[in-house]
């Protein structure tokens, strides 16, 4: 119940000022009955006369956040339901791809004499299914299981440390590059942000009042809701385009956005910064797609510089391309990472296993 009561709050309009129609019908005048309407495409929205509790901007994120974690399903009849999607919250969860096909699941590997946590990461598939004895034991035939051994979080971070050492040598030159670049078209484009904030706020009445003129069109039938989806989804992307240009319009009327160059700078090599004796997370949420370990000790990550993609649409069992970058972990180059980072020495040699890593892009 107390999930549906916050859907409801999230949901609810008037929050950020609107008073919102179309949200219910009467059916018929004779039997009177009211029926729900579940598209919030359909919705007229108007401004109301009172004061908002919060923004519209907060308002449209927050909703935004709320729709990119709903999926639709059909049900055998053909109905179409929807349904809200758990993502996952750690960053190596997002990353691994067992090669089974399933996630992975952070759990506390062990508890250090100070009191933290060290966390390692296990298939689902292995930690919800059957264990191989138990099948074994059962003489059950048929049951598919999962062999993938558990990895500890410092040795992914190792082999991440070792891959971007190796590509991202001359961070320095691709952050000077960058500025320049940034630069050039800050200048170079400056006709979006020559408007005046006045101009850009009469641009977005005007965009508003079409979203509400097409609500009401839809409404009394002159259009149809394919043509309504399509208008209304144009106008909003231009709206949110003359809301950008709005939050970097200066106040004073004019002029390109005034950007601080010597903290781009600075915070574009903290970013890539591979001095550090670990890679921060920044640059593996932004570079590394995949990692799938193929193998026990036999690893292979997918990098893309470009636009990130979907995980599941990369098979690295069968790689179309060789790979672009391999090398071998041993133990020396192990010990010297923790040394680094201040991890307990309690560290054997007996106990190690060498490392193999491949790099795609």
């Amino acid at each position: 119940m107390v999930c549906i009561k916050i859907s409801r709050i999230l949901r609810n309009q008037t929050y950020m000022g609107y008073i919102c129609y179309n949200k219910s019908w009467v059916n018929n005048f004779l039997e009177k009955k009211r029926v729900k309407n579940f598209d919030e495409d359909t919705f007229i929205l108007k401004k109301g006369n009172f004061e908002p509790i919060i923004s519209e901007e907060l308002w449209h994120q927050c909703d935004r956040i709320r729709k990119s974690r709903i999926r639709e399903y059909r049900l055998p009849s053909g109905e179409e339901r929807k349904r809200g999607m758990r993502f996952p919250q750690h960053l190596w969860v997002k990353k691994l791809c067992c090669r089974c096909g399933a996630g992975f699941h952070r759990y506390r590997w062990r508890v250090l004499r100070d009191g933290t946590p060290v966390y390692g990461y296990q298939c689902m598939k292995r930690t919800h299914g059957p264990a191989k004895s138990y099948l074994k034991k059962h003489e059950i035939q048929g049951q598919e299981i999962c062999e993938a051994i558990s990895v500890c979080q410092w040795k992914l971070e190792l082999m991440a440390k070792r891959i971007f050492d190796q590509i991202l040598r001359d961070q320095g030159k691709a952050v000077a590059k960058a500025c320049q670049m940034l630069e050039s078209c800050m200048y170079a484009a400056g006709v979006p942000f020559g408007s005046t904030r006045e101009g850009l706020q009469r641009q977005m009445d005007k965009l508003e009042k079409r979203m509400l003129s097409l609500g009401q069109m839809r409404a009394d039938g002159e259009l149809t809701r394919e043509q309504y989806q399509k208008l209304y989804a144009q106008t909003a992307a231009e709206r949110e385009k003359i809301q950008g240009q709005l939050e970097h319009a200066s106040v004073e009327g004019g002029g390109v956005p005034k950007f601080d160059l010597t903290q781009i700078k600075k915070k574009l090599a903290q970013v890539v910064d591979v001095s550090t004796p670990k890679i921060s997370d920044e640059l593996v949420e932004e570079f590394v797609d995949v990692v799938t370990p193929v193998e026990d000790y036999h690893y292979r990550w997918k990098l893309n510089f470009g636009e990130i993609q979907e995980r599941g649409r990369y098979d690295l069992l069968h790689p179309e391309s060789p790979p672009v970058l391999s090398f071998t972990i041993d133990f020396e180059m192990a010990r010297q990472y923790r040394k680094e980072n201040e991890l307990p020495p309690q560290f054997r040699r007996g106990s190690w296993n060498d490392l193999f890593v491949e790099v795609y892009l």
